[in-house]
């Protein structure tokens, strides 16, 4: 513990004065986190700048750092964020403390991936939205794939060069991000590598950096999909195209299908009607919504045809589509979302990584549980 954390729960101790506490973290918080607003982006696509407000002690041993975050897409309005960073037995000040920074706005970003903060849903400003931080939350989530990094990367250069950077170099590789991710900084440069040869970044002579062309904000502010080598690439607002992409490859099943996607719900179910074949239909993921059975089985007993549906625990981040153990789609945002931000769908051709897949979902499959 630093000198001025036990200096503070000794005047809690001492005088119980919870104020004085504050003002102590105060005095330490400046040493973490200052006014200047810090520009964030997220997989999902959003931009924002996040701003310190303050920070609290709260019985016993918390802490409550307080945010203002402005969005940095749109004209939509200011979110307040409360982050507490709860205290337990895995504890570890010395090897956390100068970390808390990056940790806080990392939590920040993935509660707007996660849904639990959005600008787009009706918002209470007189009240801090308060998020839960828990000492596993400075270790890295597990990795993202490479299409959600190249999403990343294209989404960073958009928002952070183009739109409000002046179309200076940004980057891409900073350990703030590479935490966000749960990858390395090589990660971050074979995919920045491959975005240069597909035109989309100009070339950089710093690795871990770049800037934007033409071609990539074109692409990003087009309102129909663009074809890149083995992908297709679907810019935000384009839903009713994406929907009918993985419509007509669901379509294209004769035996089986299976969808890999941690976030279903019964707009699947839309696409899996009505298919000229019957194949046999398996869906796995890790949390489904609470009556997503009961629309299962209405299903099933509408089209005579069963759906087997798998909850899994591992952590994993991959979503893809395989068609009769043959064709494996790999997708960058959940079907449900897809189109409604920058979306990636690329079938997957080489053999080594549709191995890889194969055996990955067959070991998942294996364990998950029923729904």
């Amino acid at each position: 513990m630093s000198g001025a954390a036990a200096a503070a729960r000794l005047i809690v101790k001492v005088q119980g004065s919870i104020e004085a506490v504050n003002s102590i973290i105060r005095h330490m918080a400046t040493d973490l986190f200052s006014n200047i607003p810090v520009p964030l982006v997220t997989l999902s696509g959003e931009c924002f700048n996040v701003e310190f407000q303050d920070v609290q002690r709260v019985p016993p041993e918390n802490t409550v750092y307080l945010f203002y975050v402005t969005d940095k897409t749109k004209t939509r309005s200011i979110r307040k964020v409360a982050v507490e960073r709860l205290r337990g037995k895995e504890w570890h000040p010395k090897d956390n403390d100068a970390r808390v920074e990056d940790a806080v706005l990392n939590v920040i970003r993935r509660a707007f991936d996660a849904g639990e903060i959005s600008f787009d849903l009706p918002d209470d400003p007189a009240h801090f939205k308060k998020l839960l931080m828990s000492e596993s939350d400075f270790g890295p989530p597990s990795p993202v794939g490479d299409q959600e990094i190249r999403q990343f990367i294209i989404h960073t250069a958009f928002w952070l060069s183009y739109r409000h950077g002046n179309r200076y170099p940004v980057q891409f590789d900073s350990p703030l991000d590479l935490n966000y991710l749960g990858i390395t900084a090589e990660d971050i440069r074979r995919n920045e590598w491959l975005l240069e040869e597909d035109g989309l970044l100009e070339k950089s002579k710093i690795p871990g950096m770049g800037r934007p062309t033409a071609t990539l904000v074109k692409m990003y502010e087009a309102k129909q999909s663009t074809i890149l080598g083995r992908e297709r690439v679907f810019p935000k607002g384009t839903q009713y195209e994406a929907y009918k992409e993985i419509k007509n490859i669901l379509r294209s099943a004769t035996k089986e299908i299976l969808i890999v996607d941690n976030y279903l719900d019964d707009s699947v179910l839309d696409m899996l009607e009505a298919l000229p074949a019957q194949p046999s239909l398996r869906l796995l993921t890790s949390r489904a919504p609470k009556d997503f059975q009961v629309s299962v089985k209405k299903f099933s007993s509408q089209y005579q045809q069963a759906i087997e549906v798998k909850v899994h625990h591992k952590e994993i981040h991959d979503r893809a589509v395989v068609i009769d153990d043959a064709d494996f789609y790999a997708l960058g945002a959940s079907i449900k979302d897809a189109g409604a931000q920058l979306f990636f769908i690329n079938r997957v051709e080489d053999p080594g990584n549709i191995a890889r897949l194969r055996t990955e979902l067959q070991t998942i499959w294996a364990s998950a549980k029923p729904l």
